[in-house]
C-alpha cells in the first residue's frame, strides 16, 4: 500500500509586477501594476525530514518565474497566468497542484472596487 501524501503548500502573496497586459491600446503601451499571489501543493514530508532545498519549492524561483512571465507582453492576463504554470509545472514536476492569481488593483474601469483579475488552480 502506498504512503498517503504529506500534502505542503508554498505560498507567495500580493507580489507586486509593473506589466504591459491589457486589451486595450493603452494599457498594453503605458503599462500596469499587478498584483500577483501563487500558491503550490506538493508532498513535504521529505523536505521536512531532511532539510534539502531540492525536495521542496523555492519561493524565490517562484519570483523569478511570475517576474519572467509578467514581462511578457499579453493581451489576457489569463495567458500570462497560463505561461506561469507551465513554467512552475516545468521547473517543479513534483508539484501536485495549486492557484496562481493575477490582479489588477486599479483596472480601467468606472467602478469603485479593490482590484480585480483572474486566478486558475489545478
Amino acid at each position: 500500500m502506498a504512503a498517503e501524501p504529506h500534502i505542503g503548500c508554498v505560498e507567495v502573496q500580493g507580489l507586486k509586477v509593473f506589466a504591459h497586459h491589457g486589451v486595450a491600446e493603452q494599457e498594453a503601451r503605458v503599462g500596469n501594476v499587478f498584483e500577483v499571489d501563487v500558491k503550490v501543493f506538493f508532498d513535504a514530508l521529505e523536505a521536512m525530514r531532511t532539510d534539502r532545498i531540492d525536495l521542496t519549492v523555492s519561493y524565490s524561483d517562484i519570483v523569478d518565474i511570475v517576474n519572467l512571465e509578467m514581462s511578457r507582453t499579453s493581451m489576457l492576463v489569463e495567458h500570462a497566468v497560463y505561461r506561469i504554470y507551465e513554467n512552475i509545472r516545468k521547473r517543479f514536476p513534483f508539484v501536485t497542484g495549486g492557484r496562481i492569481a493575477v490582479y489588477k488593483p486599479q483596472p480601467p474601469l468606472s467602478a469603485e472596487l479593490k482590484k480585480a483579475g483572474f486566478s486558475f488552480s489545478w
